[in-house]
């Protein structure tokens, strides 16, 4: 079952021999287009949101100014801001730029003007996809730095240190497989991204397998286009596995003591609270006041979008990916830990690439397996709810099995050792032993799963079944019919969707802490 899951990425990959004539054009004229556009925009959005996310975790964790609460559980808001809504808020943003490119043309000349338009498109897309994306490197920073606990800084402090030099030689190096992992999740959600970066006109290969696909009706060389992207997206996650790999912690000797706050006043809590409200700011509150204006401005468009349909199509998705996906991941997670089954885990491990690979290449991949599967027993899958959910549950399996395969090593492994020497069966031992332990974290993949599977956009635009919308597909629609104003009704609905789940799961990160 999980090498089914798998399946869709490995016929993308079994295509890579096919050619087409149009292949060569494409390499000939934007294939390195395509590929400079992308590192760029993924090493921009990695700067911008390794600033916010590691500035404003070490900031909340090591010091006391007035709102360090608040901002502590305010600074993953972002997170429920997909990244093409950001885009559609900051729509009109490189208008502001205009007198001072006007200015260049007429002192130094068009060619010059060109040029520095194309380096702000790509300055303020890296900006706006980083101050929703950074959410990602603040979580798991600031977890690494709580539990690094208080006796290293103490130490350092004894020893003539200032907090800067505490920071850069002791917290940031232990930290560094925590922001790597998280840094690895900005690009590969920015190697994903379709709405941000065709709202912009910047040229990726998401942008291009659309166009290969959809515009010139070339699958082949969309397939081709996807094999590359998901050579780029393993990379990135093949260097974030060699980099945590290397990582040893030698602090078992010495239990971990809460981390012990500085007061901050005067200038410097300013100063911490300009920085943590930046990207909250930017990144949250700034969209969402836009898109809440907009809606008001096209309150009496609410009935022609058939805004109900639309959340209720979104939530019947959402909720039947979470709970197929929560199954599918307690089945194998429990079979691989109870039984010790290498065969499990090798393909468990295969099926949990669906994350690192974009959605329009699962997308692909699940159309060419169905259409595999009509063929051979004559069942039509293609342009179903069916094709909708199993390409979901491809994509999001491993948010789904990392934290419920974490849950039993964590809580379970031991009781389901004894429960073998008693003879339990492996049933009885799931139902009454293991789930009733690792509740919370079942809870937790499935909120995680349905927040990703709401603001899910590309694979949604290519699987969707005729005349069926979900609330990211009409945002997308009617911001590409240039009704930027019209399209904040079913973006607020997918902020609100998002934010309760994120909130609840923040929360409860703090209370188990």
């Amino acid at each position: 079952m999980s090498l089914l899951i798998f399946l869709p990425i490995a016929v993308v990959i079994g295509n890579i021999g096919s050619f087409t004539a149009n292949w060569k054009h494409i390499t000939d004229t934007v294939l390195v287009t395509y590929s400079i556009n992308s590192i760029i925009l993924v090493i921009g959005t990695i700067i911008f949101s390794s600033l916010f996310g590691i500035s404003s975790a070490w900031i909340v964790t090591a010091y006391k100014f007035p709102g360090h609460k608040i901002f502590k559980w305010a600074l993953v808001l972002p997170l429920a801001i997909p990244t093409y809504i950001a885009a559609y808020a900051y729509f009109d943003i490189l208008e502001l730029f205009n007198p001072f490119l006007i200015w260049i043309r007429s002192t130094f000349g068009l060619g010059l003007m060109q040029y520095t338009n194309d380096v702000l498109v790509y300055v303020m897309l890296s900006l706006i996809m980083g101050a929703v994306l950074y959410p990602y490197v603040y979580l798991l920073a600031r977890a690494s730095f709580e539990s690094q606990g208080y006796h290293f800084t103490s130490v350092a402090r004894s020893l003539g240190h200032s907090g800067r030099s505490i920071f850069w030689k002791i917290v940031l190096p232990l930290s560094r497989p925590a922001i790597v992992a998280g840094i690895s999740l900005v690009a590969m959600e920015t190697l994903s991204d379709y709405g941000a970066v065709k709202h912009f006109g910047v040229q990726t290969f998401t942008y291009g397998i659309f166009r290969t696909w959809l515009g010139m009706g070339d699958l082949t060389s969309a397939l081709r286009l996807a094999v590359i992207l998901m050579i780029f997206t393993l990379t990135v996650l093949y260097v974030e596995k060699k980099i945590r790999s290397k990582a040893r912690y030698g602090d078992k000797s010495i239990a971990s003591s809460s981390f012990e706050k500085i007061q901050f006043e005067g200038k410097k809590s300013i100063i911490a609270l300009a920085i943590c409200a930046a990207p909250l700011i930017f990144g949250f509150i700034i969209p969402t006041a836009r898109m809440v204006s907009w809606a008001w401005l096209s309150r009496n468009y609410i009935s022609e979008i058939n805004t109900f349909l639309l959340a209720l199509n979104t939530l019947t998705l959402a909720i039947i990916a979470s709970i197929l996906t929560v199954t599918l991941s307690i089945f194998f997670a429990f079979s691989s830990k109870y039984f010790n089954s290498l065969m499990v885990k090798a393909s468990t491990r295969l099926a949990s690439l669906g994350y690192s690979t974009p959605g329009a290449v699962i997308a692909m991949g699940a159309l060419l397996v169905v259409g595999y599967i009509s063929n051979v027993f004559n069942i039509l899958l293609s342009g179903t709810i069916v094709l909708l959910i199993f390409a979901y549950t491809v994509r999001f399996f491993a948010v789904a099995f990392h934290p419920i395969e974490s849950g039993f090593e964590k809580n379970c492994e031991e009781l389901n050792d004894a429960s073998k020497t008693l003879g339990v069966s492996p049933i009885r031992s799931l139902f009454n032993v293991n789930l009733p332990l690792i509740k919370n974290t079942i809870i937790a993949a499935g909120l995680l799963v349905f927040v990703d599977a709401t603001k899910e956009l590309p694979l949604t635009l290519i699987l969707r079944p005729f005349n069926f919308e979900t609330l990211a597909t009409a945002t997308f629609d009617l911001s590409n019919q240039a009704q930027i104003i019209e399209s904040s009704i079913p973006s607020l609905c997918i902020i609100f969707l998002t934010l309760i789940p994120i909130i609840y799961l923040n929360r409860r990160i703090g209370e188990e802490r």
